[in-house]
């Protein structure tokens, strides 16, 4: 098995829990789904928002953790030449180890010294050099596992969707509490090329559990990605991107897991808003047995 870095831009702590009685969350549009789940949520939206919008009320339950940092897990720092690496968090969980920059490109140094070297040994270098480029900046399949997570911070939100904070204990969500259209967009970096599964944290609240999705512009019209096709959900939880037909009947996909075989480069994942009327953070990875917990 390849060993796993966790790739994380942002981790807020959660809120605690309310202890409120839940109710019933309104939707704008139903599939053929008969049962329905029950819970409130009332955010806080943060003014650092990209979208414009008042109130925050979404559904479900939720728990909430805390820690300085999960061991493991890495994150981006600042490396002296101008670019970024990544450090990780120490196995006790109270700090995170150096920042692992790459070692300096040669090439500069080979055009120079070129007329002192045998064709052999220039060969060489250049073959170094390369090696070491496409590591640092991609374009070749991954040599290890990834696990990528982003925050709704992360992306542009649009519409009704505005930036705020659970009350449930989910933490920091995207929140569209008069139900309006618009989209939550990432555009995440992908390190190398391969096969990408998408995790999201969705508000599955019976019957309103859905959203469209898009992966870079596509398909059009959306897709509808289910976060439970049961209809007897109650709260946030992990589900995996799938593809529904909009003619097809619930549980029915083109793709389950809708998984898409990216290269090295930024990419474009879009919710657009459809039933459910929160998303909490989502998670990519290359590892096809990987589940987020």
């Amino acid at each position: 098995m390849r060993p796993s870095i966790l790739a994380s831009l942002t981790l807020l702590t959660p809120i605690a829990a309310c202890s409120s009685d839940p109710i019933e969350a309104s939707a704008t549009a139903t599939d053929t789904d008969t049962s329905s789940g029950t819970g409130t949520e009332t955010g806080t939206t943060s003014s650092g928002s990209t979208s414009s919008g008042s109130g925050s009320t979404s559904t479900g339950t939720g728990t909430s953790t805390g820690g300085a940092c999960t061991p493991g897990m890495s994150v981006s720092c600042a490396c002296p030449d101008g670019g970024t690496a990544t450090q990780t968090c120490e196995p006790d969980g109270m700090s995170f180890g150096p920042c692992e920059c790459p070692m300096t490109s040669t090439s500069s140094t080979t055009d120079m010294t070129t007329s002192t070297t045998d064709a052999s040994t220039t060969d060489a270098t250049t073959s170094t050099t390369d090696a070491t480029t496409d590591a640092t900046t991609g374009g070749a399949a991954c040599a290890m596992t990834y696990q990528i997570e982003l925050m709704p911070a992360d992306a542009t939100l649009s519409g009704g969707w505005m930036l705020g904070m659970s009350m449930i204990g989910e933490g920091e969500i995207a929140n569209n509490p008069m139900s309006q259209e618009g989209s939550i967009l990432y555009e995440p970096e992908i390190p190398c090329d391969d096969t990408w599964t998408i995790w999201a944290r969705v508000l599955d609240n019976g019957q309103d559990d859905s959203y469209f999705a898009r992966l870079d512009g596509a398909p059009d019209p959306a897709a509808i990605f289910e976060g439970d096709c049961t209809g007897q959900g109650n709260g946030y939880k992990w589900a995996r991107l799938n593809w529904r037909d909009p003619m097809a009947n619930p549980c029915e996909y083109l793709m389950d897991p809708w998984a898409p075989t990216w290269s090295a480069g930024v990419h474009e994942i879009e919710f657009l808003f459809r039933e459910s009327t929160a998303m909490g953070r989502i998670l990519l990875t290359n590892d096809p047995d990987f589940v987020p917990m």
